[in-house]
């Protein structure tokens, strides 16, 4: 499955899985311990899904700290080789001459 039909497809099955996830769980209640707060009577499906979230936020941050670091190496290469790297790119100074 490729395109936007793929897309839709895993988005429709991703929230299918979430809702029975909350559903099968709604009567779940837990006691989240936080250092030095405790919040009695959570629901786990919010917990589960709170901790999911938290987790993907934490990983884009890292990973965009990454992505600059090597756009930024990139960069470096490309003006340590000259403008016309790769072969045949034009850029907007370039175009304008």
């Amino acid at each position: 499955m490729s395109g936007i039909p793929g897309r839709v497809a895993i988005i429709l099955s991703s929230s299918a899985m979430a809702a029975l996830f909350a559903w099968l769980n709604m009567g779940e209640r837990v006691t989240l311990r936080l250092g030095l707060v405790t919040l009695r009577s959570i629901p786990l499906s919010a917990v589960v899904f709170v901790s999911i979230l938290l987790g993907m936020s934490l990983i884009f941050a890292v990973g965009l700290r990454a992505d600059l670091k090597t756009r930024r190496m990139v960069r470096r290469y490309r003006e340590a080789l000259g403008q016309d790297w790769p072969p045949g790119r034009t850029t907007d100074t370039q175009e304008g001459q």
